[in-house]
């Protein structure tokens, strides 16, 4: 039996104190200093070693102190390489090797920007091999193909990443008590434009240009419907719906997560899968409900909505139950 290979993170980790006091971390650069940190205790922890850890905890160390205060953008990238680490145990190629590395480089890259802070461009993350994994040397400089991890399939599902399996996903009985959508700060301008993140969505999704005028009022635009085919001029009709609701959130994980990441994930701007232009109908019709429970009217649309709710999912490091995990298999075998 082929024993798993191990790996290490490794870089010049010099770890940068932050005074947090309250409720901070509003600031997305704040926050994403703090998960730079984390990835930095990682390694210092790692490197301490004599052996390098195993991608399990490696992954577990990741999860555990970098990626919470994470912004949704650097948490994108934190998320999947601790998936790209688990499944490294099991698959043990070369591709995993490049995958690895250029996620730490991407997310070295976001840690350089936050460079007025000098301890911070000391942050220099490399992947390193185990001294018994024979590769070539491009693994030292990968050059990643395919789509930026922080693209997302369009609207109206037509570049949907259809190849998203819900084999990585947890399944976990769902944890409902407590919830309330007041935990979820949403509808916010966090760009400070003066529009909000149900106006931004509007702008994004209009068919045709829209004009933006005094206190965000949209006029001129079009927008599809793709949960049950509508089209409309009047931004009115439409609910921006979240594509894994609050609820269903909640209920799968985000009990847990501090109030700043709940906010992140309630205006979620950072992938066009998080957040969708609906009919107001269609999405009361959804209400909470999980693929299990729900599934668009427009019957062309499902391959694409079962797509974007794991992408969703996984980026968020949510469960999903036994039930909407069946459902996902098997709308995805029709596709």
């Amino acid at each position: 039996m082929m024993r798993p290979r191990t790996v290490r993170l490794a870089g010049v980790a010099t770890v940068l104190s932050l005074s947090v006091s309250g409720c901070a971390f509003f600031s997305q650069d704040d926050r994403d200093l703090q998960a730079c940190t984390g990835v930095a205790v990682v390694i210092k922890d790692d490197q301490a070693r004599a052996a390098p850890s195993s991608p399990l905890v490696l992954s577990s160390s990741l999860r555990e102190v970098a990626l919470p205060p994470a912004s949704a953008r650097l948490g994108r990238d934190i998320v999947r390489l601790t998936r790209a680490l688990e499944d490294f145990v099991i698959e043990d190629s070369f591709e995993d090797y490049l995958e690895i590395d250029a996620l730490t480089r991407r997310i070295s890259e976001r840690c350089a920007e936050l460079l007025n802070v000098d301890e911070v461009a000391n942050l220099d993350y490399a992947f390193l091999p185990a001294p018994d994994a024979d590769l070539p040397d491009a693994v030292a400089s990968p050059s990643p193909t395919g789509p930026s991890p922080d693209s997302g399939p369009d609207p109206d599902g037509s570049d949907a990443n259809l190849s998203a399996s819900p084999a990585s996903l947890r399944v976990e009985p769902e944890s409902p008590d407590g919830y309330n959508r007041d935990l979820f700060d949403h509808w916010i301008d966090a760009d400070g434009d003066g529009c909000d993140t149900r106006r931004e969505v509007l702008i994004s999704e209009s068919r045709v240009t829209v004009s933006v005028g005094a206190g965000c009022s949209l006029a001129g635009g079009e927008w599809y419907s793709a949960y049950d085919g509508v089209v409309t001029n009047n931004p009115s009709d439409f609910d921006i719906d979240h594509m894994v609701p609050l609820k269903e959130a909640w209920d799968s994980g985000a009990s847990s997560w501090s109030p700043e990441r709940r906010r992140d994930f309630a205006n979620d701007l950072s992938s066009r899968s998080s957040l969708i232009a609906v009919t107001a109908g269609s999405n009361r019709s959804k209400g909470a409900d999980d693929p299990a429970d729900w599934l668009p009217p427009n019957a062309g649309y499902h391959c694409a909505y079962v797509a974007q709710w794991i992408e969703v999912k996984l980026f968020w490091d949510l469960s999903v139950d036994q039930a909407e995990r069946e459902t996902l298999d098997s709308v995805l075998a029709r596709c």
